[in-house]
């Protein structure tokens, strides 16, 4: 379009010159002049059309732009309606500059010689007001009844159900109690049972020895404990008077005449956990099984001691209409655990809230997983690893220092490793078979 522009231009501005030329040769030899005045009120330009055809128009500096675009429509295409004013508009052939319609020529700087285009105006895009009817997209029950014989190529994810929560550290303790137990039948038959029958005898002992410092139970008494009482937190806490203390006032309020708060006898415990009654003194033989469990039931005990109900769950459940005598033996069945001891008020009893302070349950897929690991089973066998889970049942802290042992961390990580996977199997069983 450009090299026809050119020419177009190119032709106009040479009939522009030689119009000029003759217009000063007919003005040199005319008789008449034109006055000064009408030739600096008037002038003449060009406007060039769409097809390439010149127009000269005289003007004045009055004239808009408007008026001379009218002036040229009517010259290149008559009174042709197909031509609207509407549609054109006028643009500098030097300065390529849109001409408004509003505006004179002298707002422009017009001159007389100047050219100016003709060019065709852009329509604005019709906007199309299409009725609702035909933008509306389909409903959801026409999708459904057009996609109903498709294969679901994204089905839903499995959600993990959460209506069976578990406490961690109560889980942990059914592990180790069963690895304490099981561990205890085998050892029974080594070589080094004698031996560890006697370190087991000394914790028991140590466990249950009453306490021998009448100083200590005299300043707790003397603040206003009892002496039972004084006895039962001095025993919990291994004799450290600033211990004791805090859980005496930690225990204000638990009741003094309950026989589940007393401690076992030393010397009753020691004559059950003696080795097997025989006639003949060379066929007795440690009971190592027996004074093991007897060691789990003095843990067992003390952390039934040791148990504070949780207040806020106290209160939540006495507002369920609960009595409150109820409430605290679920809480300390269930381990303050919030979710089991509603289950528990509520009437369920099933294994997992009833067996806080036992091992697992020898039927369930958790137990045949661990047991049947072998680097498990082949903890059992060691002395230490027994030493190690008697240890983090009497003090769960003391795991962490386990977990630096080069020995028992590896087995420790296996337990772990081995009940995370199969309990998430079971949860996905669940879901599955739901």
């Amino acid at each position: 379009m450009f090299p026809w522009m050119k020419e177009q231009l190119t032709e106009a501005w040479n009939s522009r010159r030689s119009s000029k030329s003759s217009k000063k040769s007919s003005a040199n030899n005319s008789d008449d002049p034109l006055p000064s005045t009408s030739l600096a009120e008037s002038f003449t330009i060009s406007v060039i059309g769409i097809e390439g055809k010149v127009m000269y128009v005289p003007v004045s500096t009055d004239f808009t732009f408007e008026q001379v675009k009218t002036l040229a429509i009517e010259h290149f295409y008559g009174h042709d309606k197909q031509h609207p004013a509407k549609n054109y508009r006028l643009v500098h052939a030097t300065q390529l500059k849109p001409l408004l319609d509003e505006k004179k020529l002298s707002e422009e700087l017009i001159s007389d010689s100047d050219e100016l285009m003709l060019v065709k105006t852009r329509s604005p895009p019709e906007k199309d007001t299409l009725a609702d009817d035909v933008i509306r997209g389909p409903s959801m029950e026409q999708i459904l009844s057009a996609t109903a014989d498709l294969p679901v190529k994204n089905p839903p994810k499995p959600v993990m159900a959460a209506d069976f929560p578990f406490d961690f550290q109560a889980e942990t303790r059914r592990i180790l109690v069963t690895l304490v137990q099981a561990s205890a039948k085998i050892l029974m038959h080594s070589p080094e049972a004698v031996q560890f029958y006697a370190i087991i005898k000394e914790k028991l002992e140590v466990q249950l020895k009453p306490p021998n410092d009448p100083k200590a139970v005299k300043f707790l008494v003397d603040m206003g404990f009892s002496e039972r009482k004084a006895l039962r937190a001095l025993q919990l806490r291994k004799m450290n008077t600033s211990e004791a203390l805090e859980w005496l006032v930690e225990h204000e309020d638990d009741p003094e005449d309950t026989e589940e708060l007393q401690l076992p006898l030393l010397e009753s415990i020691l004559e059950e956990a003696g080795p097997s009654s025989s006639s003949q003194e060379e066929n007795r033989k440690p009971n190592l099984v027996k004074i093991v469990n007897l060691l789990l039931d003095s843990y067992i005990h003390y952390l039934k001691l040791d148990f504070k109900p949780d207040p806020h769950l106290v209160e939540s459940f006495e507002e369920m209409g609960f009595e409150k005598k109820q409430i605290l033996e679920t809480l300390k069945i269930t381990g303050n655990h919030s979710t089991n001891a509603c289950a528990w008020l509520v009437g369920e009893r099933h294994y997992s809230l009833d067996n806080l302070y036992e091992g697992i349950d020898p039927k369930s897929p958790i137990y045949e997983a661990i047991m049947s690991n072998p680097q498990i089973q082949l903890s059992l066998t060691n002395p230490k690893m027994l030493l190690a889970y008697l240890s983090m049942l009497e003090t769960p802290s003391s795991t962490t220092i386990w977990m630096k042992d080069p020995q028992v961390s590896p087995v420790i990580n296996q337990i772990f490793k081995t009940f995370h996977a199969e309990k998430h199997a079971i949860h996905v069983n669940r879901y599955s078979n739901s």
